[in-house]
């Protein structure tokens, strides 16, 4: 809805992208009190209570009289999104998938990009034929008919969590969430020990959260440009512009189904979340031309879609399920979750913020895919070092059961 968006209040694409950004900036503001939230009070709670927000904010968002009231509502989506978006639907996946994590959360984040597959096209062509207004109505009324029954009447907290309850509470019932405690449970329940301050002393978690912020920047940059892009600079009608930015998602799907095939798979594991880096960064590259400017060859196009989907959707259930996997025993594993979804959301803020100013400064969005680019050669780099990473704390941890003496990983780079 972006480009109808910026017809009716006059604004440039720098002007409009103030509102995905706002959205990123109150996500990052909230992404840590979200995640003690997800710790103190649980799965359940957490996402009844964004999906009530989401509701309030979608039923005012077709009334707005102005760009500064979206950018609010925009920002009132963001702090949402800490109790009800992606991170607290991960920890609550690992309450309940113990053996098969990577492959569980790669089927759960592929429902955003069915989400992508659907909603792009549709919107778009309610929004060619009805205004943005109008189209705006299907998200209250999608939230109210489909997520409001889900969030209060099916979702509990999984197994795993109820044993965590029970371990602090075993421990120390007056704790009430004091990190002794949660050391303990974490302990007894396989999280080696490892709480979420012992854990920022690793070097594996420090490469996961800016693998996050270069991938994020990337992918949420592009979410929000890539139809844009396709009308303003191509040229594209706006319901071919959808059906592209669907082809994206489609491919999407794929990458994140054999990448969460691949995570559980111990030999696979590392080739495959490199391979995903990889093709992020060739999905990048293909929009440009010969002549170092950008494309507007359809087959060009059609192939950067097919890739970049494929590079997408690897990396993003990569980055979601590789915490997941390492420290999602942890009893505080929902702080530690937050934690790096405030990267993510600084790698979407400035992603969306920069790119916009790119754009309006030099007229197109040349120079942007070339910092996407960077990004992508950063994330291959950051993601070999957390696989080294990883190996020595899985090395450490080893020898510290052999000798019978307690684990020091978590105090060390």
């Amino acid at each position: 809805m972006l480009p109808a968006i910026m017809k009716e209040f006059g604004t440039d694409q720098y002007g409009v992208a103030w509102l995905p950004a706002i959205f990123q900036l109150c996500k990052g503001i909230f992404t840590l009190p979200g995640g003690f939230a997800l710790h103190r009070f649980g799965c359940r709670a957490c996402l009844r209570a964004g999906c009530l927000v989401i509701l309030a904010a979608s039923v005012l968002y077709p009334l707005a009289p102005s760009l500064w009231w979206l950018g609010t509502l925009h920002g009132i989506y963001g702090s949402a999104y800490d109790l009800v978006g992606i991170g607290p639907a991960i920890v609550f996946v690992t309450t309940w998938f113990e053996e098969r994590p990577g492959l569980a959360i790669g089927m759960l984040t592929t429902a955003f990009s069915v989400s992508g597959v659907l909603f792009p096209p549709l919107l778009a062509r309610l929004t060619a034929h009805h205004g943005w207004r109008r189209a705006s109505l299907l998200s209250p009324v999608l939230t109210a008919l489909v997520v409001l029954p889900i969030c209060f009447r099916i979702i509990q907290d999984g197994p795993v969590q109820q044993r965590r309850q029970q371990q602090v509470v075993q421990t120390d019932p007056e704790a009430d969430g004091d990190e002794t405690a949660s050391a303990s449970a974490s302990a007894a329940s396989g999280g080696e020990g490892l709480n979420f301050r012992r854990s920022l002393g690793l070097g594996a978690v420090w490469h996961l959260a800016f693998l996050s912020l270069y991938q994020l920047y990337i992918v949420i940059a592009l979410i929000n440009t890539l139809v844009l892009y396709l009308k303003t600079d191509v040229g594209m009608a706006l319901e071919l512009c959808g059906l592209y930015s669907s082809i994206v998602f489609q491919a999407s799907i794929v990458g994140k189904l054999l990448m969460g095939l691949a995570l559980d798979v111990p030999r696979l594991s590392a080739p495959a979340g490199l391979l995903g880096c990889l093709v992020l960064l060739a999905g990048t590259l293909l929009p440009l031309d010969l002549s170092g400017g950008l494309t507007d060859s359809h087959g060009q196009l059609l192939a950067f879609a097919v890739v970049y989907g494929l590079g997408f959707g690897g990396c993003y259930s990569m980055v979601c399920a590789k915490p997941a996997k390492m420290f999602g025993r942890m009893s505080d594993f929902g702080r530690l979750q937050g934690f790096l979804m405030l990267f993510q959301v600084i790698g979407g803020f400035l992603g969306t913020l920069v790119t916009g100013k790119l754009r309006a400064v030099y007229g197109n969005y040349t120079l942007s895919f070339y910092v996407f680019i960077a990004m992508a050669v950063l994330c291959c780099c950051h993601y070999v070092a957390l696989e080294c990473s990883g190996k020595r704390l899985h090395t450490c941890r080893e020898r510290s059961e052999t000798v019978g003496l307690p684990d020091e990983c978590g105090t060390r780079r």
